[in-house]
């Protein structure tokens, strides 16, 4: 008992002397469950030297890694009193005496080169914070980016809002909306991977084909998510393929996964046909589905608008590109070859990675 006691205060001295050592290990550790893991990253925080949002310390968080298309910076702001965290980025809004949602919508209509309305949220969030919506119209509805306005009406914030005292993968996945999202494999598995994918994305097919088989071969150990993000500004038939998804999952769930699989298969042929409305009519009449109970979803405005909310959720907690995972919680950017990522998902499965071959010695070159 004395020897179980001398270990515990040991432990807990250690922890006491690494938290002196680095008074920021419980914000630095936090960050690194929000921000993407990247192959070879490397995360430092750093107090920045300028002011920033009313009741907020800012800091910079930085990803450093070997892929160039993983990594980045973005401003940490934590509140000493509420224990409230935000991640992304911060704008400087003008100080003019024009209303907030003015100057809001302006500054964000400059940055984004588009016409944008900002409608913010009339009560308050812990430390003073308001809710943002900044919106335009688009040719599915309107769309939405979501944000905060500091106390002092000064700031902009834009990303991921949780809390010291909340677990970090929870709150990415209620800000994401998951429970929303189409499940598959076991339900009561710990280990969870939530994919969000555009089906008219090149790279989320080659994400498809490598993945796919390994989620299929260990569904019985795997609570297997997905999200439709249709990046819609860049791929013009995205949101339907979005849209045909959900409509088959609500007429034929059974036969969701089998409509996935053959998009991404043939995104080509797919995006060879006159409009995506005429493929989606064959495909219907090919895989014998109601046509008429699935146009009811897929020609919906307010199902369309339930998407783009989707999309909405996931750009406002800084996800804006496709294929991404989800692993335990962990974002992961797909890269370019994915590997990273894929060996992540084996790990969690419990599936040994391929061994990697053994280096030559000069007597085997012999």
């Amino acid at each position: 008992m004395k020897r179980a006691l001398l270990v515990l205060s040991l432990l807990v001295c250690t922890a006491a002397h690494a938290q002196r050592l680095d008074p920021n290990a419980g914000l630095k550790s936090y960050a690194g469950r929000i921000l993407p893991q990247c192959p070879g990253g490397m995360l430092t925080l750093e107090q920045a030297g300028a002011t920033g949002p009313t009741n907020f310390i800012p800091y910079v968080v930085t990803v450093r890694s070997t892929d160039q298309y993983c990594g980045g910076q973005k401003y940490l702001l934590y509140s000493p009193k509420s224990q409230q965290v935000l991640i992304g980025t911060v704008i400087p809004l003008p100080t003019d005496g024009r209303p907030v949602n003015v100057r809001i919508a302006d500054t964000a209509g400059e940055m984004l080169k588009q016409k944008l309305n900002a409608v913010v949220a009339p009560f308050p969030l812990p430390d003073g914070l308001k809710s943002v919506a900044i919106t335009h119209d688009t040719p599915f509805g309107a769309f939405a980016y979501y944000g905060f306005v500091d106390k002092s009406e000064q700031y902009l914030i834009v990303g991921f809002r949780g809390s010291l005292t909340a677990d970090p993968a929870k709150s990415l996945k209620d800000a994401l909306g998951a429970s929303n999202a189409v499940r598959r494999g076991n339900a009561a598995s710990k280990t969870e991977i939530i994919e969000l994918s555009d089906f008219q994305c090149p790279t989320c097919a080659n994400a498809h084909q490598k993945v796919e088989p390994i989620i299929k071969a260990n569904l019985s150990k795997i609570n297997y998510l997905r999200l439709d993000l249709p990046l819609f500004e860049h791929h013009e038939w995205a949101i339907y393929a979005a849209m045909a998804a959900r409509a088959i999952q609500r007429v034929a769930p059974t036969k969701y996964w089998q409509y996935v699989d053959y998009v991404f298969k043939n995104q080509e042929e797919v995006g060879k046909r006159p409009s995506f409305d005429a493929f989606f009519k064959e495909y219907a009449a090919d895989h014998d589905l109601d046509w008429t109970a699935l146009d009811k979803v897929y020609s919906s405005k307010p199902e369309r608008q339930a998407l783009l909310e989707q999309v909405s959720r996931a750009f406002a907690v800084g996800i804006a590109s496709t294929p991404t995972y989800l692993v335990n919680g962990q974002i992961m950017g797909f890269g370019p070859d994915g590997s990273f990522t894929i060996d992540a998902i084996k790990h969690a499965i419990g599936t040994p990675a391929p061994a990697k071959p053994a280096k030559k010695t000069a007597s085997s070159k012999k």
